[in-house]
């Protein structure tokens, strides 16, 4: 069909774009295309930190998406940690493709994510059933999960910044822009919706695990 032969001109030259790119920078290293993702094998210096290894791997997506293959639509690039050897190239992959899918999720498109960024998303990823992590957020988080009402969107922010800083309230207040009264009256409310979190920790831990999974796109 028409659509599905534009879908493959357009990752023919998304390949292109790839091979072009690290062809010019390091002709030893392979690139494939394949019909829904391409793999590049780029060399890094040695001992590199992952701070080095993105910066390299982000200047060949800069480029890429200025080359035409990529700068017509958006794309997502996943990174997995150095490898040495030819034995390792599977789990390479495995790791590549964690990283592009749940940065994806957590990003949304035109995310680079490396593997150990990944977090508590990698874990969450593995769970193949997208039904059971809605309905986790849904009993946890209660009206907060699916009310995108101006209200509960400040609630589910002012949960995070919560959680995040330990519950530090001067702290979260500063970050917010909150009068300190105003917080602890926010505080008081999603208690009444949650549960007494501030003094729970199982609950926060329950809490926390929602909101990473609320931010997921896809599930």
């Amino acid at each position: 069909t028409r659509d599905a032969d534009e879908v493959r001109f357009l990752q023919q030259r998304f390949a292109r774009a790839w091979t072009h790119a690290v062809a010019v920078r390091d002709p030893r290293s392979p690139v494939m295309g394949f019909s829904r993702e391409v793999v590049a094998l780029i060399g890094v210096p040695p001992q590199a930190d992952t701070d080095q290894v993105m910066r390299v791997v982000g200047e060949y997506v800069r480029v890429v998406r200025g080359d035409g293959g990529g700068g017509r639509r958006s794309f997502s690039a996943g990174v997995s940690r150095p490898f040495t050897s030819v034995a390792a190239l599977p789990q390479a992959y495995d790791e590549a493709l964690s990283a592009v899918t749940v940065g994806r999720q957590m990003h949304g498109d035109g995310a680079l994510t490396h593997v150990d960024g990944l977090g508590i998303y990698r874990l969450l990823a593995l769970i193949p059933d997208g039904a059971d992590l809605r309905r986790f957020v849904s009993e946890s988080l209660r009206e907060l999960a699916t009310d995108e009402s101006p209200e509960y969107a400040g609630l589910r922010e002012t949960l995070g910044v919560l959680l995040d800083t330990n519950l530090n309230v001067a702290e979260t207040a500063r970050l917010l822009f909150f009068h300190y009264n105003t917080l602890r009256y926010r505080i008081g409310k999603l208690e009444k919706i949650l549960g007494p979190f501030t003094t729970d920790p199982d609950l926060r831990l329950t809490l926390a695990l929602a909101l990473k999974i609320h931010q997921m796109r896809g599930i």
